[in-house]
């Protein structure tokens, strides 16, 4: 049953894995700054701390101003007179131009040096996003194949678009919440500094508003992560349906996926509605709290404490002012938990991939002169057996075709020889050298695949066969189509090998698809081609041509062909015929051998009916 099928029958899968896993925030937020090089992060944190240090030697000058201006002026006394103390020791004069000066320095210096570590964030969002896509695409890459078939191709989609994009949204998330707590920090060292009790009491008021608006960090966090899993659905899910989008089109039964996407758009939609409510309660809350708690310590500070207007001013102003940045780390950390759905999904994703990891082994290099010999080959899944003792030979620069019924386990061998699976049981002998001891790669790029479900992207004829590699020449292009029999209907296109060929090869017949694919498999000149059910689809005498081609090829260049096919015309035409059933072999049989000795014994039958010559 496809994927589409599937989607028909239930609702749309989710494509969470088991292996996701809720991590401490501390943990997620050093994830997020370790995504690329401490040192850049680092650097951003030093402009950062500088900048809270130049702006809290701005408010710093308010301590002594405060005295210099209004009806009770006189002599800085306090911390503000300790300022003053130490302006006069590196012989400047104290003065109202000198302490707004430092006011307005120490902002200017503030805000040039957070427009530098903003600078180096807004790169590194660049970079996060980019490395996260590369790391998994190589991730992706190195996985083994029993991974592909289990993960839906939209789920990838996802991936590397919006989810790559929101890991960079969290570096600048995580980057904002740095800002903000230092400038905390900054305010409520000051405000320590003019009274104790009014660093008490900021922070007091902070954390009575953290703890209350916590519940929205919360919503925000966990819509989020819904709205994650429904997107990735819904990606996940239309891209299977585009694949199969004919059928569907041809039945009339596309009108289906229709109410299952809305539903998941719906899901969505309610989801984003919470995420926003949260996100823009969060910030409206925090103001009635802080006036709440700020006309209460202005009321206490002239009513009790009898502190003077310009003192109730600077209290005020540092009171504001630290609430604000303890308000705005809040916010940041709520944007730090909605930016790490995507990037806690593409992370788990690459680390799932990266522990599929093909085992990639550096053995010798391979030779394929003589044979290829499986022996003994035992393999299967956990306690299902599907390849049980397979024992034949595929002969050097002739046609070997494996038969058998469907599910006999036909595919699974060329998969043991490719080695896209290893053996449970039993060797694998290339030229008489166990293929586990081969170098891998190398052996994999003497070979030549066409599998029966062809993949044509929506490019060139020509990139089609080359797949991108600049090395191939128009040349190479045209031999490779030659030898697969495709050279005559391309050179009669309009654009020849320019000619794009539609998405999945639609713009061509079947058969010229399947030459296609044969010509991308023989560019590279391999030592072993193998067609995997590759004729399955094509009308007789189209599948007559290709089979032709490919004996003509193994007599001329000394190819190795290995077919795969339930196809009368392969058995034929073959050098040596595998019979598989239920993963056993059950026979061989060898036309070629078997049409010489008939052919000698039919020569020997005449010759004696004519009797001796004279």
């Amino acid at each position: 049953m496809t994927r589409a099928a599937t989607m028909v029958a239930m609702p749309l899968q989710r494509t969470e894995t088991p292996e996701r896993r809720r991590k401490r925030p501390l943990s997620t937020l050093i994830r997020i700054a370790s995504v690329i090089p401490l040192r850049r992060t680092y650097v951003t944190l030093f402009c950062l701390v500088l900048a809270g240090a130049a702006e809290g030697l701005g408010v710093a000058s308010l301590l002594p101003l405060v005295t210099m201006v209004g009806p009770e002026s006189g002599p800085p006394k306090g911390v503000g007179g300790q300022i003053v103390g130490a302006i006069e020791g590196i012989g400047l004069e104290p003065s109202l131009g000198l302490f707004v000066g430092l006011l307005i320095v120490g902002m200017v210096l503030k805000a040039a040096l957070t427009l530098v570590a903003m600078n180096q964030v807004g790169r590194a969002v660049a970079d996060v996003a980019t490395k996260m896509r590369l790391d998994l695409i190589d991730a992706l890459l190195a996985a083994r194949w029993s991974y592909y078939v289990r993960q839906p191709v939209g789920r990838f989609s996802a991936a590397l678009s919006s989810e790559a994009v929101q890991a960079g949204e969290a570096y600048t998330a995580a980057a904002r919440f740095a800002s903000e707590l230092i400038q905390v920090v900054t305010y409520a060292t000051v405000a320590t500094l003019f009274s104790w009790q009014l660093g008490l009491l900021a922070l007091g008021v902070g954390l009575l508003m953290v703890l209350t608006l916590n519940r929205f960090v919360t919503i925000a966090k966990r819509t989020a992560q819904k709205q994650k899993r429904h997107v990735r659905a819904m990606v996940a899910g239309l891209t299977d349906l585009l694949v199969g989008i004919k059928p569907m089109k041809a039945m009339g039964r596309h009108a289906r996926f229709q109410a299952l996407f809305e539903r998941d758009a719906e899901k969505i939609r309610r989801a984003q509605r919470k995420q926003s409510f949260a996100r823009e309660a969060n910030k409206a809350l925090q103001e009635p709290i802080l006036a709440v708690c700020l006309a209460i310590g202005m009321y206490l500070s002239v009513s009790v404490y009898d502190l003077s207007a310009g003192q109730v001013l600077v209290m005020a102003l540092l009171l504001a002012r630290t609430v604000t940045a303890i308000g705005k780390a809040q916010q940041a950390l709520q944007a730090v938990r909605v930016a790490q759905a995507g990037f806690l999904a593409i992370s788990n994703t690459i680390e799932v991939a990266r522990g599929m990891r093909e085992a990639g082994h550096k053995g010798v290099a391979p030779s394929f002169e003589m044979a290829i010999e499986f022996r003994d080959v035992t393999f299967g899944f956990g306690d299902a057996e599907i390849i049980r003792g397979a024992n034949f030979t595929v002969p050097k620069g002739k046609v070997t075709t494996i038969t058998g019924t469907s599910g006999a386990g036909k595919t699974t061998m060329v998969d043991l020889l490719l080695g896209l699976h290893e053996p449970t049981g039993g060797d694998i002998l290339i030229d008489g050298t166990p293929l586990r001891l081969l170098d891998l790669e190398a052996w994999r790029r003497m070979n030549g695949y066409v599998p029966q479900e062809l993949m044509l992207f929506h490019d060139t004829l020509r990139s089609n066969v080359t797949l991108g590699e600049p090395n191939f020449t128009d040349e190479d292009v045209m031999r490779a189509l030659a030898e697969a029999g495709a050279a005559d209907f391309v050179s009669k296109l309009p654009e020849g090998m320019k000619t794009v060929v539609g998405e999945r090869g639609t713009r061509l017949s079947g058969g010229q698809r399947q030459r296609i694919a044969i010509a991308r498999a023989l560019i590279h000149r391999p030592r072993l081609l193998i067609l995997d059910e590759a004729t399955t689809a094509l009308d007789p005498e189209t599948e007559a041509n290709i089979v032709r081609n490919a004996v003509d090829l193994a007599r001329e260049s000394g190819l190795t062909v290995l077919a795969i096919s339930h196809q009368p015309a392969w058995a034929r035409a073959s050098d040596n015929v595998v019979h598989l059933s239920e993963g056993r072999i059950v026979r061989i049989d060898r036309p070629g051998e078997e049409w010489s000795t008939r052919a000698e014994a039919d020569l020997a039958r005449r010759v004696q009916t004519a009797g001796p010559m004279n």
